[in-house]
């Protein structure tokens, strides 16, 4: 019987509720990472380097300061300093700008927030990312995208025609196998519009560089240590301390290693394989010009994706890490498994071989919701758990959090509710207990 990802997680938030004293349980602070590696992605290396940015050192007052250095704190940062230019805005990040999830990502956009159901909410947030794309003049590849939802059984593929809805195209078996040079895809597919692609690295230094231009100051690495609530918090870095009226902690995977909602979110860990890069006649004989992004509706997500470059790459889940770490010790394990994936789906493609690969890790809640809002004394703003589809709205997370922290209004504050509604996640043995074995046995090979 198959079972969707999100009526597991669903089970494991009702069993962490129900089981007493189990989610009471949750591992508090174990400390930021502040040593570990980041390799960059291929996207990073298909771009010239972000201009260095200088170490905290010191200790100083600012109005705001924003612990993380992605789409969401530099978004955040920009529209702070559109709101207020009398503000000072300083964003600390533990590593370069932008080297985290925000430049390891597929580069896909969908105008949807996953756990919200409002449908004009992000539409609008995917307007507020386009203009400020064209405000900004950020040369990020940003354009619209032929999607292919894949299935691997007829039952499913069965269901998913049947719930066909306006704008989706039907792509029987026997047509796609002919079209992708695979028949392993033997329930068919789906082609949808209405979606975006971008170059993530390209967008995030893009952000980076608006951010300065607006005269926010940035800072790498300079690890945020800790975060004490107070009126004004304190946060402590390794080269000074820094107090703020405001807070916003944008740190996504990486927040319950900071101290905070360690009992509401929880890492979940990718990696991304990608092939040299494919001529064009390589890549008409392959099939892969034909759809722009590829998503196997499976449990733990598959990801394919032919980059403007000519590379083509799956990205997939490998699984959880104790102690909600960042990182992920079997990076050639995680090669292995990626090679099998290809093997599996497009053997042609896996005979060319893999070489460029990276890892990258997301945010995520037992029940699929996003967490966003002040929390605490309500000085300490958050912006996480974006549940694996987050591009379009950690730039407008980023925006909104602004807009709140500024007293400016906006008609989507609403959903900015913090941690009211979050399912509670039990502590690290019992979440490993849950989430390794379950990633382990539905591992998509």
């Amino acid at each position: 019987m198959s079972i969707s990802r999100r009526k597991f997680l669903l089970g494991a938030g009702a069993g962490a509720i129900a089981a007493p004293g189990i989610a009471n349980l949750a591992v508090g602070k174990v400390g930021v990472e502040v040593d570990s590696h980041r390799d960059p992605s291929l996207w990073s290396d298909q771009i010239a380097a972000f201009a260095p940015q200088p170490r905290y050192q010191g200790d100083r007052h600012v109005d705001v300061a924003i612990v993380g250095g992605g789409y969401t704190g530099l978004s955040c940062a920009y529209y702070l300093k559109k709101l207020r230019p009398d503000w000072s805005v300083v964003v600390l990040d533990s590593h370069a700008i932008g080297s985290g999830a925000s430049s390891r990502n597929s580069g896909a956009i969908s105008p949807r927030y996953v756990g919200i159901d409002d449908v004009d909410m992000p539409l609008r947030g995917l307007d507020r990312l386009k203009q400020f794309i064209a405000t900004e003049n950020i040369d990020c590849d940003f354009s619209p995208a032929t999607n292919l939802r894949v299935f691997t059984s007829k039952s499913e593929g069965d269901d998913a025609q049947a719930g066909l809805q306006a704008g989706e195209t039907w792509i029987a078996a026997g047509e796609l196998t002919e079209r992708i040079n695979s028949d392993y895809y033997q329930g068919g597919a789906i082609e949808s519009h209405g979606n975006y692609k971008v170059h993530p690295a390209k967008l995030v230094h893009g952000q980076a560089q608006a951010a300065l231009n607006q005269g926010v100051e940035l800072f790498e690495q300079s690890p945020v240590l800790d975060v004490q609530p107070g009126k004004p918090a304190r946060l402590l870095t390794p080269g000074g301390e820094i107090t703020a009226k405001h807070v916003c902690i944008a740190t996504n995977a990486y927040t319950p290693r900071l101290g905070w909602l360690s009992s509401k979110m929880f890492p979940v860990h990718q990696y991304t394989f990608a092939t040299r890069k494919l001529s064009d006649k390589e890549i008409q004989s392959l099939g892969l010009d034909q759809w722009d992004i590829r998503f196997e509706d499976v449990m733990l997500p598959v990801t394919f994706r032919l980059m403007s470059s000519g590379h083509f790459f799956v990205r997939m889940v490998l699984g959880y890490a104790s102690h909600d770490s960042g990182n992920w010790k079997d990076i050639a394990g995680a090669q292995q498994l990626a090679q099998r994936v290809f093997e599996q789906r497009y053997p042609s493609v896996a005979d060319i071989g893999l070489k460029h690969g990276w890892h990258g890790v997301t945010g995520h809640t037992p029940l699929m919701q996003p967490i966003m809002g002040p929390v605490g004394d309500g000085n300490i703003h958050v912006s996480a758990a974006y549940n694996g589809l987050g591009i379009m709205p950690s730039h407008n997370n980023g925006y909104l959090t602004a807009c709140n922290i500024v007293g400016e209004e906006d008609q989507d504050l609403r959903f900015l509710t913090g941690e009211k509604g979050l399912a509670p996640f039990p502590g690290d043995f019992y979440r490993s207990l849950m989430l390794k074995p379950f990633m382990n046995v539905m591992t998509p090979v």
